[in-house]
C-alpha cells in the first residue's frame, strides 16, 4: 500500500452506520471508493460487519458485498496477541482491533466509540489519531 493515500482503519460501527444511512460514514466509504483514502479493516471487523448485518439489516448485505467486490478495503490479519501497552489503551473488547490498526501502520483510526479508547495516549504513543466519523470527514475535508 505505497500509493501515497492516507491509510485509515475503519471500525465495525462506522461500516454499519454507513450501511444504515449515516452521511458522515457514507462520506468515508465514498472517499475510499474515490481514491481519496485507503480504507483498512481487519478480519475481525469484516466478520463483525457481516454478523451485524445478518442480525440487524440483512437487506444491506448485497450492498456491502458489492462494495467489497468492487472496491475492497485492505483486509489485514488479526494479531494473535497484543502488547500490554496496546491493551491498556483500549477497552478489553477493542484491544485486538487497536492492535490491528497499529500493525497496519495507519495514521488514523475511525470509530463511533471513541470512549472505548484512550485517544490522547494512543496519539502520543503511536501517532494514530482516533477520530469519530464527523472528525474524520473534517480531517480529510470530505
Amino acid at each position: 500500500m505505497s500509493d501515497g493515500l492516507p491509510k485509515v482503519f475503519i471500525d465495525t460501527n462506522v461500516w454499519f452506520s454507513y450501511l444504515y444511512g449515516s452521511k458522515n460514514c457514507e462520506s468515508l466509504a465514498n472517499a475510499h471508493t474515490q481514491g481519496k483514502i485507503k480504507a483498512v479493516i481487519s478480519r475481525q471487523v469484516l466478520e463483525e460487519i457481516v454478523r451485524n448485518l445478518k442480525e440487524k439489516i440483512p437487506t444491506a448485505i448485497p450492498v456491502f458485498e458489492k462494495f467489497i467486490e468492487t472496491t475492497p478495503p485492505a483486509i489485514i490479519k488479526d494479531p494473535l496477541k497484543v502488547s500490554k501497552k496496546i491493551s491498556e489503551l483500549a477497552s478489553h473488547e477493542d484491544r485486538f482491533i487497536l492492535g490491528s490498526a497499529f500493525s497496519a501502520k495507519v495514521k488514523c483510526f475511525v470509530t463511533g466509540n471513541v470512549k472505548d479508547f484512550n485517544v490522547e495516549k494512543i496519539f502520543k504513543t503511536f501517532g494514530i489519531k482516533v477520530l469519530t466519523p464527523n472528525q474524520a470527514v473534517e480531517e480529510f475535508d470530505l
